[in-house]
């Protein structure tokens, strides 16, 4: 039996996976399956509840932070985009890292400045106009502000297309 059609079928499809995971990846499929299929989450730990979490992204390019949750048997109980709207408007001053984590994600973006700042950001979409989120943490690692902006690398006129002129 020759195996390189299903090989070639198997990283295609993994490929394909790394941009849309919730395609790929559904209830009832085993941890080892995802893993397999997926590679190496940006992220992993455990919820509230005790169950356990993968979090893949394509950021600075894509869009979303999809969370794999495991249930206690290491199925897939549920596969979702955390970069959200609705999950960005729960964020607050104060939270902490884990605490940002849980709601949209981690950042695959970090910085860290001198004065012992760290800033976060994401790239996501908001009803259909590409936005930047910025997460700013003090040096306690606990929430200062947040701010979100159209993505200037979409919007800006700084990159061509403009005719420039005046009056």
């Amino acid at each position: 039996m020759n195996k390189s059609p299903f090989l070639a079928a198997c990283v295609a499809l993994a490929g394909c996976a790394a941009y849309d995971v919730s395609g790929v990846v559904t209830p009832g499929m085993a941890k080892d399956e995802v893993g397999a299929l997926l590679g190496k989450p940006i992220a992993e730990g455990r919820l509230a509840d005790n169950e356990a979490y993968w979090d893949y992204t394509r950021q600075p390019y894509g869009y979303y932070i999809y969370r794999v949750t495991f249930g206690p048997d290491e199925r897939v109980r549920e596969v979702r985009n955390l970069l959200t709207p609705e999950n960005i408007r729960k964020l607050q001053a104060g939270m902490t890292q884990a605490e940002v984590s849980s709601v949209v994600g981690a950042s695959p973006e970090q910085r860290a400045y001198a004065n012992g700042t760290r800033s976060w950001s994401y790239r996501y979409q908001d009803y259909g106009v590409t936005k930047l989120l910025h997460v700013i943490f003090d040096s306690g690692d606990r929430v200062l502000w947040y701010y979100s902006e159209w993505d200037p690398r979409v919007y800006s006129k700084k990159g061509g297309g403009s005719s420039g002129g005046g009056r």
